[in-house]
């Protein structure tokens, strides 16, 4: 595996989020019920090309590290961002497409092609990619789709904001550029609705 110096990283993707104006301050209600005084609006790089390149080269350094035969993406920004990777060829393997099912739940993928699944049920090693990783449950969304006993797969995001639950998290190594807890509260306990 290709050396990734994950402190100094860290420190850059922090900084290109902060100039892009990822990181935004306030009073916020997710769609959980949970209450935050920090949303990460990751759509926000897209308006920032500079900070934008920076994170996908890193982004781009971790994946390719973990020598991939495929790539996926959790629908929808995790898709973006492997197909962006590819389209740069800062990542060398295959992207396999994925969406949500329509009318299902969150975390209710399907392939987009019977091609798309051939090529993911094949492969040795697997990396997903993700924007922002609060509980895995998004991750295990696509592992659902995958063999965790016969394949190697790795997640690849750019923030872990919140807590990994055990029950999504089977199956699979996660990786993140940066992992930094976002407080969320009860509303009782929210110190803005305080």
């Amino acid at each position: 595996m290709g050396e990734f110096d994950k402190t100094n990283e860290r420190e850059r993707v922090k900084a290109a989020i902060d100039r892009a104006g990822v990181r935004i301050h306030g009073h916020f209600v997710f769609a959980n019920g949970g209450h935050s005084e920090v949303k990460l609006e990751m759509d926000k790089l897209r308006d920032s090309p500079a900070e934008l390149q920076e994170v996908l080269a890193l982004l781009g350094k971790l994946g390719k590290s973990l020598n991939p035969d495929v790539v996926l993406g959790v629908p929808s920004g995790g898709q973006w961002l492997a197909d962006e990777l590819a389209q740069l060829r800062m990542i060398s393997a295959p992207v396999v497409a994925l969406e949500r099912i329509p009318g299902g739940e969150k975390q209710d993928f399907r392939f987009r092609s019977e091609l798309d699944q051939m090529l993911a049920l094949r492969a040795r090693r697997l990396v997903i990619f993700e924007d922002v990783v609060s509980t895995m449950s998004s991750i295990a969304g696509v592992v659902r789709l995958l063999d965790p006993v016969m394949q190697d797969i790795h997640s690849v995001a750019i923030w872990r904001r919140g807590v990994l639950l055990p029950q999504f998290s089977q199956g699979v190594t996660p990786h993140f550029l940066v992992e930094e807890e976002i407080p969320i509260y009860e509303k009782d306990q929210c110190p803005v609705c305080g």
